[in-house]
């Protein structure tokens, strides 16, 4: 456990300020974006691209002229742009501060474009299509050049907050690997907020990344090792601004969307075996279903008249 207590403490360090979380994201960006610019295309990438076109061909959730908001668009607007590649969405690209980083995008793209041939459920019109798309998206310098070609808008907004958007204004808000990084506190307020926006019918589809992510840095420990360390421990030793996680298991997701007027459509959940974990106080009531989780994808729909 080594590895996982020296990632705890230099992720405290990078958050003890400004300064220093500006440091850390500069660092980030810097060699993310060279890693990503030249690198392989991690596997869930396109994975998530599947799942995305499946749900939609099942269930039509949106149309050419809908209006989407993707939720921390991060490096590479990866959800929206994906989407857009084979519907004629508007999109509005909404974070929190700017990690945008054009060259990962452009090198994801252009190594997705050979696999959309097969298992991705498209016509060979359709695929054609995203592909003349995606060479038009590999020649841009910019990203207001990409926007303008696409017609997206971009957002960044501090706070967090969608009031600025109007309501029953979205057919579709996605994320991918961003919801586990809000503030608990925030999150029924957030949840709450997405619903509003969306138009009855709309629907919600989220990827949750439950695992414990300093595990991402010693493999030694189990994926689901936060649930050994009480709340007090956890946030002394172990929480950090720069890569928060907010611990929330399945159970406690599933609850807040529908307290926010959601209905679950369909859930894609994997897990892992917790039996060597002594667990902390705080979830030793909770379903060991709901514990075993460390990955969570969830499509929703905003009830009618909500």
């Amino acid at each position: 456990m080594v590895k996982y207590i020296t990632t705890a403490l230099t992720l405290k360090c990078f958050s003890s300020g400004r300064l220093m979380r500006n440091v850390y994201r500069r660092l980030g960006n810097t060699v993310g974006n060279k890693r990503r610019s030249s690198g392989a295309m991690p596997a869930y990438y396109p994975e998530r691209v599947r799942w995305m076109l499946r749900l939609q061909k099942q269930n039509h959730i949106v149309n050419d002229g809908d209006r989407i908001i993707e939720l921390g668009t991060g490096w590479l607007h990866w959800e929206a742009l994906t989407l857009r590649l084979f519907y004629d969405v508007n999109a509005v690209l909404f974070d929190v501060w700017d990690n945008r980083q054009l060259g990962g995008l452009k090198n994801y793209l252009r190594q997705l474009g050979p696999l959309l041939n097969e298992g991705f459920g498209m016509s060979s019109a359709e695929v054609r299509r995203a592909q003349l798309l995606i060479d038009e998206i590999l020649k841009v310098e910019s990203f207001d050049e990409l926007y303008e070609l696409l017609g997206f808008e971009y957002v960044v907004e501090s706070s967090g907050s969608l009031r600025q958007f109007q309501s029953n204004s979205f057919q579709l808000v996605v994320s991918g690997g961003v919801l586990e990084h809000v503030k608990r506190e925030a999150l029924s307020t957030l949840i709450g907020e997405t619903q509003r926006i969306l138009k009855p019918g709309g629907w919600a589809v989220h990827s949750i990344d439950t695992a414990d992510h300093l595990e991402h840095y010693d493999r030694t420990v189990s994926p689901k090792k936060y649930l050994s360390f009480s709340e007090e421990i956890w946030k002394r030793l172990f929480e950090n601004q720069v890569q928060y996680i907010n611990r929330t298991q399945r159970g406690e997701w599933l609850e807040m969307f529908k307290a926010n007027g959601f209905e679950l459509i369909e859930e894609e959940a994997r897990r892992v075996d917790i039996s060597s974990l002594r667990l902390a106080d705080r979830y030793v009531q909770m379903d060991k279903g709901d514990l075993e989780c460390t990955f969570l994808r969830l499509a929703l729909v905003k009830g009618s008249g909500l």
